[in-house]
């Protein structure tokens, strides 16, 4: 795969979010998040771990139990089967690998 400069993929959608993909393999999908204020992902677990990185704006991170204020910066990670979520307070650039033991199905 040649490098990807990230913020040139940004696409902020006001009506809708979707994550985009712009890795994928039998094992691993990252996908930046693009979300305006209020946007997100509602926490729910996943048998992948979840490695995120925030690039730009604030959010507020589910991990497991609690909830984590972050912004550019930092770096999280959630074990399969623990819940995760995102919710922009401003707006927000995130990468979201997926990264599971056996391979995605839909990859």
């Amino acid at each position: 795969m040649r490098p990807t400069h990230l913020p040139q993929a940004y696409n902020f959608l006001s009506r809708k979010f979707l994550p985009q993909l712009i890795y994928g393999s039998g094992r691993v999908r990252a996908f930046l998040l693009c979300l305006e204020p209020g946007q997100g992902l509602p926490p729910r677990t996943d048998p992948e771990e979840l490695i995120c990185y925030v690039i730009e704006g604030r959010a507020m991170l589910t991990i497991g139990q609690e909830s984590f204020p972050v912004s550019a910066g930092d770096f999280a990670a959630a074990a399969p089967g623990q819940l995760r979520g995102i919710q922009a307070q401003d707006r927000v650039a995130a990468l979201w690998v997926h990264v599971s033991a056996q391979g995605h199905t839909d990859a």
